[in-house]
């Protein structure tokens, strides 16, 4: 797994290359808890070409968890 955020933060997007398809999927990790909070490949069946793709979709979904937290 690849860590591609820079801002500490309790929850960050990750990206880890699938071996089989070999393509890129986004994982959202809790720094504080351990563990993976949500990620494309095993809740939604979706990879992505490149890392980067795979991170800016990672992004996206931590902002849509994040504005609806309290």
């Amino acid at each position: 797994m690849t860590p591609m955020d820079a801002t500490p933060a309790p929850l960050t997007v990750e990206v880890r290359l699938l071996p089989d398809p070999c393509l890129w999927a986004w994982e959202i990790r809790d720094r504080d808890h351990g563990g993976v909070v949500d990620n494309s490949w095993d809740s939604e069946w979706t990879a992505y070409d490149s890392a980067e793709e795979a991170y800016r979709a990672g992004r996206r979904r931590l902002t849509r968890l994040t504005a609806d937290r309290p």
